[in-house]
């Protein structure tokens, strides 16, 4: 299902389904970029949701600290910001892999 990606972007809802995904493609695909999110529940502000990056292909999007367990649960104003945070990182990534090809931006303006 994977194989033919450059970019994983991580969704699932259950951080043992994330943790499997992320070290899966950690250890059996080295040359994919990830892209996760973690930290997104509760009412706390937006602007603790940013992007790091952890590796030289592992962007982790969210709050790092937030969880479903301790909050009201997930808010849909806080996942959007989180999904926009991750949504930027990749076309960020496909922008620098296109650099010195086009191939990359027609696929982005089709």
């Amino acid at each position: 299902l994977l194989q033919g990606a450059d970019i994983i972007c991580e969704a699932f809802d259950v951080a043992e389904c994330k943790a499997m995904l992320i070290n899966l493609a950690l250890e059996k695909m080295p040359d994919k970029y990830i892209v996760a999110a973690s930290g997104m529940a509760g009412l706390g502000t937006a602007n603790s949701i940013h992007t790091r990056k952890l590796t030289k292909r592992f962007y982790l999007c969210g709050d790092e600290k937030s969880d479903v367990k301790d909050t009201i649960g997930l808010v849909a104003s806080r996942v959007c910001v989180c999904a926009s945070h991750q949504a930027h990182m990749v076309l960020r990534i496909i922008s620098e892999k296109g650099k010195g090809s086009n191939r990359f931006c027609r696929f982005l303006l089709r």
